[in-house]
């Protein structure tokens, strides 16, 4: 069940991160100017944000399984599009209705492993799932690195677009989850379910706004501190690393001390290491602070991922897990605006105190571990 539901999350993380190395491509091979980048980044993200709604809707609706194999399908076609145009304008159109496909697969496969796993493990299989986002991110840098060079965009895209035979595992390999017969209602989901659904939303925003506002200007902030651009690459490289044991850790402390605090103090230990970050001066002193903020981040992620589709009922799981993940979506385009604005140690100031609001957020929400292990002890 990992493998197959961890391989479409791979999937979707590779893409995600290979976008801004194929876009780097297209600018020096088309002569493509910064904003038509910024134009195509931002039709994907708003791809992303609808297809985690859609998407999860379709899940309650029609089935997990379904929807899981959809998005995947949806994504092929359009990686098999994509190779088609190099210029901006068809590029803004296809990359938004892949992130449709993109977007919609996260929360749906969260929310079929928690469902099909056993109550004691659903916790540590959800941020085991997350961690193969750790992969994906590996996948691309290979890919664009190695492959990309030698194929060139369009058969790099053309290839990609073999992942829709995966569905056929996807369909062979994992069950649909066994649910209620209730239902999905958006009214009962803004109504009796309103009181978790707003702290969620507030946790999701506020992780996604700070790491991808840290992320994605780390190097260049590297070398305009003064490291040449090899190592600040190499710098950052080393940070990134220390994702995959933070996603163990926090698999690991999930179904020890819970979902909550685990949580709350992963986000609380990052918001001190972006202070850090802040504050040092030495190469020694970044990678410290900025390891340890990619190990509890992230493994804050792995957490909110498995903890946000316990929070709700069958009927809506999918719904509310996909509403989630669309306010971390608007986060991830917000976030990156900051270091833009104002300077980026005010900005890691602005990230902690962001992080520290969604701890709170959190806190205002029940703890599920307790009442699985209690589910199950009445089972045995």
């Amino acid at each position: 069940m990992l493998l197959a539901g961890g391989t479409g999350w791979l999937f979707d993380a590779m893409d995600v991160l290979l976008l801004s190395y194929v876009l780097a491509y297209l600018r020096v091979h088309y002569g493509w100017a910064v904003m038509d980048e910024a134009y195509v980044m931002l039709a994907n993200n708003v791809g992303l944000l609808v297809g985690a709604i859609v998407f999860g809707r379709l899940a309650d609706s029609f089935g997990r399984r379904r929807a899981f194999m959809t998005t995947l399908l949806v994504y092929s076609a359009m990686a098999a599009a994509m190779g088609f145009f190099t210029s901006p304008l068809p590029l803004m159109v296809v990359r938004f209705l892949m992130g449709l496909g993109l977007g919609g697969e996260l929360p749906v496969v969260s929310t079929l492993v928690s469902e099909l796993s056993r109550p004691e493990q659903r916790g540590t299989n959800v941020v085991l799932l997350e961690s193969f986002w750790s992969y994906g991110t590996i996948a691309a840098g290979v890919l664009a690195s190695f492959v990309l060079p030698i194929t060139g965009y369009s058969i790099l895209m053309w290839a990609l677009a073999a992942t829709a035979l995966y569905a056929v595992v996807i369909r062979r390999s994992i069950p649909e989850s066994r649910r209620t017969t209730e239902r999905p209602s958006f009214s009962s989901l803004l109504g009796s379910e309103r009181r978790r659904l707003l702290p969620a939303w507030v946790a999701w925003f506020a992780i996604a706004f700070g790491y991808y506002g840290f992320a994605l200007w780390v190097p260049s902030v590297l070398v305009g501190r003064g490291f040449p651009l090899l190592k600040s690459f190499e710098y950052f490289l080393i940070m990134t690393l220390l994702q995959v044991p933070g996603y163990f850790s926090a698999a690991y402390l999930v179904e020890r001390i819970g979902r909550r605090p685990t949580f709350i103090s992963y986000m609380v230990i990052s918001a001190a290491a972006a202070i850090g970050f802040s504050l040092s001066s030495s190469a020694l002193l970044l990678m410290i602070s900025g390891g340890a903020l990619n190990f509890f981040n992230v493994g804050a992620w792995g957490v909110i991922y498995a903890y946000t589709p316990e929070l709700f009922g069958d009927a809506n799981r999918a719904s509310a897990t996909g509403s989630c993940t669309s306010m971390a979506r608007v986060g991830m385009i917000l976030g990156p605006y900051v270091p833009a604005l104002i300077a980026f140690g005010a900005s890691l100031w602005t990230f902690a105190a962001l992080w520290l609001v969604g701890a709170a957020a959190v806190a205002l929400l029940p703890e599920t571990a307790s009442r699985i292990r209690l589910r199950t002890a009445d089972l045995r």
